[in-house]
């Protein structure tokens, strides 16, 4: 090879040389550079895109804070026990007639039965229950009743804060 090499002229082998050196610089753009400028491009985009959401979610942190304010007022903070307050809603939703059973569940707690009682009227029941008052429904367990969109309900309620 290097009988050959000394054989070329010195235009030839400077011809070579600079064939060997751009294609060197070819392959250094392609396997490092341009991988490297794309990957910054889509960091650019990513941290773009974060920041975009991030004066969003500035721009709606006062909105939230104002309707949670608005949750806690609407919500009714009453000096009435949790087996009362179950107890006279459900009459007021009419689930008076299915109402099986309330009993106390330990502190804050409240488990009420009702038999074959009407699924829709049962969970509007239980979403005004906790949409108006400190309440969550802690456990639900729901079995078809005997009739056509009847439910018997075990529920398990608990105050909320």
């Amino acid at each position: 090879m290097r009988e050959s090499w000394d054989r070329l002229n010195a235009r030839q082998r400077g011809l070579i040389l600079l064939a060997v050196a751009t294609l060197v610089a070819a392959l250094l753009f392609v396997g490092l550079w341009e991988p490297l400028a794309e990957a910054r491009e889509q960091r650019r985009d990513r941290v773009a895109a974060q920041q975009a959401l991030l004066s969003w979610l500035d721009a709606v942190a006062p909105m939230a804070a104002e309707l949670r304010r608005r949750a806690d007022r609407g919500r009714e903070e009453s000096p009435r026990s949790l087996l009362g307050l179950a107890d006279e809603t459900a009459r007021a939703a009419g689930l008076a007639g299915s109402l099986s059973r309330i009993e106390p569940a330990g502190d804050d707690r409240v488990r009420v039965w009702l038999d074959g009682a009407e699924f829709l009227a049962t969970m509007q029941w239980l979403e005004q229950l906790a949409a108006g008052h400190p309440v969550v429904v802690d456990q639900l367990d729901l079995e078809r009743g005997s009739g056509a969109g009847q439910v018997n309900v075990r529920a398990t309620l608990a105050a909320d804060g």
